[in-house]
């Protein structure tokens, strides 16, 4: 195999890649909800399967499928600060109607920085930790607050990023809730994008020694293949940021270094300068 065809395989691999990152969008509404299990502060855990979808999954707490409001945030993000409250309010209200209302934190910091927030801020909700954002990244979401409800059989019927200051949320959820159990909400059309909203922040991972409510953060090389270590540092080649790779592994951005330098040198050997 000459050099020349290995650089135009790594060259697509390039092309590949670039396609990849592109921004993300949020998923649609009509398709079915990306399952999950995600701490919450308490360490506890929530799956979203237990609330809703076709098969609830155990331990069954729920005799009756529920309708689920997802909502990410993140403590930086200054209109999420706004919506919170109303929907705390909203879970409130509707807690005996098979209405649950949760809160997706991406803050890398976990469970210290989010209860803190909500404590501050006088705001009592159910929230769950996402902070290597593989829930939030399977949604679509690349600005906050990405405001997400799905139905009683795990579909997805309303989608919206950013908060608007001109319209009364309280009433805007409620109106969403009973068009959706009125069966008039049209889940082709019901994709809102408006208001004010907060880019998600490409950071650095926490510290491989940290743990979030029970949640032990991977370690630079824990269940890591080769191939996910050549991938990281292809992607840094091709021009995505060193610490959003980084990020997506859970690594520190020092580990992708190190493996580019072994690349580079595994390659040194194969073809020896003349």
């Amino acid at each position: 195999m000459n050099k020349k065809f290995i650089v135009g395989i790594l060259l697509v691999c390039c092309s590949v890649i670039s396609a990849s990152a592109e921004e993300p969008k949020l998923i649609p509404p009509g398709t079915l909800a990306p399952t999950f299990s995600l701490p919450t502060i308490a360490g506890d855990r929530v799956s979203l399967s237990v609330y809703c979808g076709q098969t609830l999954s155990k331990p069954y707490t729920n005799k009756i499928r529920q309708t689920v409001f997802l909502s990410f945030w993140a403590t930086y993000c200054k209109p999420c600060k706004k919506e919170l409250p109303l929907l705390a309010a909203f879970g409130e209200k509707h807690k005996t109607d098979n209405v649950q209302v949760f809160c997706i934190s991406i803050d890398k910091e976990g469970e210290s920085a989010v209860s803190l927030y909500l404590k501050e801020n006088n705001v009592n909700i159910q929230a769950l930790l996402d902070p290597y954002m593989k829930t939030s990244q399977r949604y679509g979401v690349s600005s906050l607050p990405s405001l997400f409800v799905v139905d009683t059989l795990g579909t997805i019927r309303y989608v919206s990023h950013g908060f608007n200051d001109k319209e009364n949320f309280g009433q805007k959820l409620e109106k969403i809730l009973k068009d959706l159990k009125g069966g008039t909400l049209n889940a082709k059309t019901v994709e809102d994008v408006g208001g004010e909203q907060v880019a998600v922040r490409a950071e650095t991972s926490a510290s491989p020694q940290s743990k979030v409510s029970g949640v032990e953060a991977a370690s630079p090389t824990k269940n890591l293949s080769a191939h996910q270590k050549w991938s990281a540092v292809m992607k840094v080649e091709c021009g995505e940021p060193i610490d959003k790779v980084a990020s997506e592994l859970g690594v520190p951005a020092a580990d992708i270094k190190k493996w580019h330098e072994e690349l580079k040198n595994a390659a040194v050997k194969l073809w020896p300068e003349n």
